[in-house]
């Protein structure tokens, strides 16, 4: 949940961080924030719930965009919320792969090493 907060905190809060190497770079921030969001939720529930995640964290990424429409200090983009559908989207269909399960081959292997 840790992940879910520092999302809203980070897209809410006046302070930004700021990519500027190329144009919309902050676009590919937005893929990976909701990519490894989908990545790690997808990891710690069954496959069968994969879908509701990403509905989740669609609409999460909607719902920011239309909070931070309501302030003086963000702008609302359809384009940040391509971009976060788009990472959520893409690790989902990673999700069906053997991805899916990389955290728990390497908590096995953490497991093997510390015992």
């Amino acid at each position: 949940m840790v992940l879910v907060v520092s999302v809203f905190y980070l897209s809410l809060t006046p302070v930004s961080i700021k990519v500027e190497s190329f144009e919309n770079s902050d676009k590919v921030g937005h893929f990976f924030s909701y990519f490894i969001l989908m990545s790690w939720f997808s990891q710690l529930y069954l496959r069968s719930r994969h879908l509701l995640l990403l509905v989740v964290f669609v609409a999460m990424g909607v719902l920011i965009e239309l909070l931070q429409g309501q302030t003086s200090y963000r702008l609302f983009e359809y384009a940040d919320i391509a971009a976060n559908s788009f990472g959520a989207v893409f690790a989902w269909l990673l999700a069906r792969t053997a991805y899916s399960s990389r955290l728990l081959r390497l908590e096995q292997k953490f497991l093997k090493l510390v015992a």
